[in-house]
């Protein structure tokens, strides 16, 4: 559970905000062995169940499940830092492969399993794993890339395909005598790579991010999320950091994990109510949703006492809303990136609604104006930049883009528009790439949206530039409508137009959407909009 810390636990030092430091107390030198002993210990306790199946599985057989994957891995000739990916939705095997080459010191590389046929061809020759795990919907994309780029990687499946290997078979072909007798690889080296995952890709181009064992070891130590005696409940895929730390906290922790497949407004409320799920983490997008669609009302959630929200901005309107409509559950967000290995500041029950918290352990964190490098004060816009030991190894292959992102002091550059307030507390503006130029102003999206959102009308929105010949760019609105409702495009751009200063107008205009392509985090894909927002450009 998440703590209230009313005295900071933080200090500043010329502008830069310095959380306590926490140096990693584990004797563990690998996900692998901090795993495989946590995972020991809980033995007969329930660690996952299907809501799907009812299917329930113990720390017993779940630890068969990742030796058995891990003694056909060796017997693939899987070696230390040999690369292994894995392709599927949530499910109760989705992470076994993932730690299965934990145990033998492979790195796994989670991918995204609605990714078409350019994307895995790019992310396989990116990484070219020896081994590719994927679900049934990603299986016949990933053969296809497999086979245009005449590599040969070993396939296999969760379910059936006739030119794949079966997942289940693997499973079925060991003991659990042989599962017993196998043992962890032991890793010399706690700097070593762990895994390489993927940037969302939102504003352009994914990259391969890696994070090494001590990253991953120090965060799964981070005190603001604790699954002790709680019953948790995401939806983040493994593609997803948060996804992957999650999975880890729960294990290492021995907590009993919701697995559902897809985030939906009221199935949440129904596995909340039905299974007593006290610690929820959604993303901005989810929690944005999940308030709008009005299901709260209907169903006892009771046991709820963390919602726990991060991937954009909560705005305190919808924190206030929810608290009014969930009186007994702390609703809080954080701000965090891939490239960070998860969070850098963490907002608790006494902070400022709409905040993102304060600095965590371990992390640094300042301001900085883009244009001049300068360290700005407090209540200064700018980029947010940040330091720690937990931070990512680099970019996969492309130190290029590692120079680019993170300077030679260690900071990394996050690319979002921050300031920090008085009490420490930091607040998410927008994406400086998302800004929207017209004229020589810069236009905030999350401006607009946040204004189109208040109208009764308007169940979710999204703000992109149209490219303009000679204004730079225009803003248009791509919107959805909560069910039952009508407006039409004039009426929202004269909603603009009546409340805003005159560079914030939807001069490109209102498109209505019957629904928005998401990402796996459940973040609105706005590469996606931005794709459909170019071909309207003005010449």
């Amino acid at each position: 559970m998440v703590a209230d810390k009313p005295v900071p636990d933080f200090t500043v030092e010329n502008d830069i905000y310095k959380g306590q430091k926490r140096p990693y107390s584990d004797t563990c030198k690998s996900i692998g062995e901090l795993i495989w002993k946590r995972i020991d210990s809980f033995s007969d306790k329930d660690a996952q169940i299907d809501a799907r199946t009812e299917e329930l599985v113990t720390y017993k057989e779940l630890q068969r499940k990742i030796t058995k994957c891990a003694i056909w891995l060796q017997e693939q000739e899987i070696k230390p830092d040999d690369i292994i990916s894995v392709c599927t939705h949530n499910q109760i095997n989705a992470f076994v492969p993932c730690l299965a080459a934990s145990y033998i010191n492979a790195i796994f590389n989670p991918w995204d399993e609605n990714m078409n046929l350019q994307t895995a061809l790019r992310v396989m020759q990116m990484t070219m794993p020896k081994v590719i795990f994927c679900n049934e919907k990603s299986v016949s994309v990933v053969l296809q890339a497999v086979r245009e780029k005449n590599y040969k990687p070993k396939v296999v499946v969760f379910g059936n395909h006739p030119d794949a290997v079966s997942f289940a078979r693997i499973l079925s072909s060991y003991s659990d005598a042989q599962a017993a007798r196998f043992r962890y690889v032991e890793n010399d080296n706690i700097r070593k790579t762990s895994c390489i995952l993927h940037s969302s890709g939102t504003t352009g181009i994914p990259k391969a991010i890696e994070l090494s064992n001590y990253s991953m070891l120090s965060l799964n130590e981070e005190s603001k999320i604790n699954m002790n005696e709680t019953v948790p409940l995401w939806f983040s895929s493994i593609y997803w950091v948060s996804g992957i730390l999650l999975n880890l906290k729960a294990i290492s922790q021995g907590a009993k994990v919701i697995v559902y497949p897809k985030f939906d407004e009221e199935m949440t409320c129904i596995l909340i109510e039905k299974y007593k799920v006290t610690w929820l983490f959604t993303g901005t997008s989810m929690t944005n949703r999940f308030l709008k669609a009005g299901y709260v009302k209907n169903y006892s959630l009771s046991t709820l006492k963390i919602i726990f929200c991060s991937g954009a901005i909560l705005k305190p309107e919808s924190q206030k809303e929810l608290k009014r409509l969930l009186p007994h559950v702390d609703i809080l967000q954080a701000y965090g990136m891939t490239e960070l290995g998860g969070m850098a500041t963490c907002q608790m029950p006494h902070h400022k609604l709409g905040s993102c918290g304060s600095v965590v352990p371990n992390m640094q964190i300042k301001i900085v104006d883009p244009e001049s490098g300068k360290t700005l004060g407090s209540n200064e816009m700018g980029e947010l930049w940040a330091k720690s030991e937990n931070i990512m190894t680099g970019y996969y292959r492309n130190p290029e883009a590692t120079k680019s992102t993170i300077d030679k002091e260690g900071w990394l550059h996050s690319g979002d528009l921050c300031y920090i307030d008085e009490n420490g507390e930091v607040f998410v503006v927008d994406r400086l790439k998302e800004l929207i130029k017209y004229r020589g102003y810069q236009i905030s999206p999350a401006e607009i949206e946040d204004l189109l959102l208040t109208h009764p009308a308007v169940l979710e929105i999204a703000v992109v530039a149209v490219p303009h010949s000679t204004d730079d760019e225009h803003p248009i609105a791509y919107v959805t409508k909560k069910h039952g409702a009508t407006v039409t495009e004039q009426e929202l751009i004269d909603y603009v137009a009546n409340n805003m200063m005159d560079h914030f107008k939807l001069r490109a205009g209102v498109v209505f959407l019957d629904s928005f392509p998401y990402t796996g985090s459940g973040k609105i894909a706005k590469k996606e909009l931005r794709a459909l927002a170019k071909k309207l450009a003005i010449e």
